[in-house]
């Protein structure tokens, strides 16, 4: 039981720092002076990030269900 509520509470950080990854990207999107290929390359790590999220919520709902 131990090693599961251990399990669940390193995903939840691991989520809640995808999450606040996430939105400081979005913020820093937001830069006008940001160069193309910067942008780019954020969007794609957002992608990865979003599809991080989804993997890691259902991880945690199999572990809490």
């Amino acid at each position: 039981m131990a090693k599961k509520k251990n399990r669940a509470e390193k995903l939840r950080r691991h989520l809640d720092s995808t999450i606040e990854n996430l939105d400081e990207a979005e913020e820093t999107l937001t830069d006008d002076a940001l160069p193309e290929t910067e942008r780019e390359r954020i969007i794609r790590k957002n992608e990865h990030r979003r599809e991080q999220i989804v993997s890691l919520k259902e991880n945690l709902d199999e572990l809490e269900g």
